[in-house]
C-alpha cells in the first residue's frame, strides 16, 4: 500500500467537506415548479357547505358530509370529485384577518397588505417575475375573468396580468389582423414613428408601454404557442368531466401553464348570494368541484402535479348562523382555502374551527398563506424588492409558511 501524505490526506478531507456542504445545500434548495393556478372565488365562498362542513349542527344545517380519499377527512356532500383527490389536497382551514370589506380584503388576500398603504407587487406579479422563461412569447401572468385586475409596481410590464376574455372560445378578442401581417406592421411602425419624438422630450412612460404592447402582440400573434389556447382539441371525454364554462378556463389553464405561462388566475364571481342561498350553492359548488376536482386529477394524470400549484382561494368566508334561512354574512374569522401540488404533501388539514365555526386555532394570517404558496413554488418568500429608495420589502410580507403541510 503507497503511503498518503499529510498534505494529500487534509487536501483530500477539505474536498469531502465541501462536497458535502454542496449536496447538502442543493438538498436544502427548494425545487421550482413551472408555474401555479390560482382559481379565486370572488365574494366569500362559504366554508361551511364546501371544505369545513359541520352536519348535524346549527351551523350545518341540513347539509351532508363525506368520507375522502384520505381516511378521517371528510368534505360537503357537494364535492364528490374533490373528494376523490384528497390525498393531493391541502386544506387551511383557519384562514383569518380582520377585513369585511370584499375588495380590501381581495387586495389583503393577493398581496399581503390592505390598500391604503405601501402599493406592492400582486403574488401573481411576483411568481411571474420569478418564473417567467426569458423571451417567452406568451403573457406570463394571465388573468381569466379576474375580480379584480391589480397593477403591480416594480418589475416590469412583462410580468402584469394579461386579461383574457373568460369565454374561452374567443380567449383573446381582435387576436386576427383584419389586414395582412405586412400592412399590419407598416401600421405599428409609423405609429411608433410618430410617437419617437414625443416620447424622446418627454420621457413619456405610456409611449414606452404602447411601443411594448406592440412588440408583445406581435410575438403573440406569431408564435406556434398560440395553439395552447385551443382546447378543444382535448379529448372529449377529459372535456366533459371538467364541466361548463369554469371548467373550460381550468383546462385552458392548465395547457397555459404546460406551454410556460407561470401564472394563471381564474376568476369565479357570485359566492356573495344572499338570495336563494342554498339554490345558488347548489348551482355553484358542482362547477367549482368538476373544475378544481378534475383539474387536479388531470395534473396528477400527467405527472405534472409536482410541477404546478393550484390554489382555490377567497377573500372571506361566511358566518356560522343561517339568518333564518335567508343566507350567510362575511365571516373573515376563521376561513378555509385549498392548495395542492409543488412541493405541499397533500391529504392534510391544518387548523380547526371547533364544532359550532366559531373558533379558530391555529389562525392562519394571509402574509402566512402566501409564504405557503411561495414556499410550494420554490420561491424564498423571505426574498425582498425595493420599494422606494433604501427600502425594502420581502415577498411575503413577513409571513411563515405553514410547515405542518410540506
Amino acid at each position: 500500500m503507497n503511503a498518503i501524505g499529510r498534505r494529500t490526506f487534509l487536501g483530500a478531507g477539505l474536498a469531502a467537506t465541501v462536497l458535502a456542504r454542496t449536496l447538502a445545500a442543493l438538498q436544502a434548495a427548494p425545487r421550482r415548479v413551472k408555474g401555479v393556478i390560482w382559481l379565486w372565488m370572488g365574494g366569500g365562498m362559504s366554508q361551511w357547505e364546501t371544505w369545513d362542513p359541520k352536519p348535524g349542527t346549527k351551523v350545518g344545517g341540513a347539509l351532508k358530509a363525506i368520507d375522502t380519499a384520505v381516511p378521517g377527512i371528510q368534505l360537503s356532500e357537494f364535492l364528490p370529485v374533490c373528494a376523490s383527490q384528497m390525498k393531493h389536497l391541502s386544506i387551511l382551514r383557519t384562514m383569518a384577518h380582520r377585513e369585511g370589506d370584499s375588495e380590501r380584503a381581495t387586495h389583503l388576500m393577493h398581496t399581503g397588505v390592505a390598500p391604503g398603504g405601501e402599493e406592492v407587487p400582486s403574488i401573481g406579479t411576483i411568481v411571474s417575475f420569478e418564473l417567467a422563461k426569458p423571451g417567452f412569447p406568451l403573457p406570463s401572468h394571465v388573468a381569466i375573468d379576474p375580480p379584480v385586475l391589480l397593477q403591480s409596481p416594480g418589475f416590469g410590464e412583462d410580468h402584469q396580468p394579461f386579461r383574457v376574455s373568460s369565454n374561452p372560445s374567443n380567449p383573446i378578442p381582435n387576436l386576427r389582423r383584419n389586414v395582412d401581417a405586412h400592412r399590419d406592421r407598416e401600421r405599428a411602425v409609423l405609429v411608433l414613428e410618430q410617437n419617437k419624438e414625443w416620447g424622446a422630450l418627454r420621457q413619456q412612460p405610456e409611449v414606452r408601454r404602447l411601443e411594448t404592447g406592440f412588440a408583445r402582440s406581435e410575438a403573440v400573434m406569431n408564435t406556434p404557442l398560440l395553439k395552447a389556447f385551443n382546447w378543444p382539441e382535448e379529448p372529449e371525454a377529459l372535456r366533459k368531466d371538467y364541466g361548463g364554462r369554469f371548467g373550460e378556463n381550468c383546462l385552458l389553464a392548465r395547457r397555459l401553464v404546460q406551454a410556460g405561462c407561470a401564472f394563471v388566475e381564474i376568476g369565479m364571481g357570485g359566492w356573495n348570494q344572499r338570495s336563494d342561498f342554498p339554490g345558488a350553492l347548489k348551482r355553484m359548488i358542482p362547477d367549482l368541484d368538476r373544475g378544481l376536482g378534475t383539474l387536479v386529477k388531470d395534473l396528477s394524470g400527467k405527472d405534472l402535479l409536482r410541477d404546478v400549484v393550484v390554489v382555490c382561494a377567497t377573500e372571506f368566508g361566511k358566518t356560522p348562523d343561517l339568518n333564518g334561512g335567508a343566507g350567510r354574512d362575511r365571516w373573515a374569522r376563521g376561513f378555509s382555502v385549498v392548495l395542492a401540488g409543488g412541493a405541499l404533501a397533500g391529504g392534510r388539514v391544518h387548523g380547526s374551527t371547533g364544532a359550532e365555526g366559531r373558533e379558530c386555532a391555529p389562525p392562519v394570517s394571509p402574509q402566512d398563506f402566501l409564504a405557503t404558496v411561495y414556499k410550494a413554488c420554490g420561491i424564498d418568500p423571505d426574498k425582498e424588492y425595493p420599494i422606494e429608495e433604501g427600502r425594502t420589502m420581502k415577498y411575503a410580507q413577513g409571513g411563515k409558511p405553514v410547515a405542518e403541510l410540506f
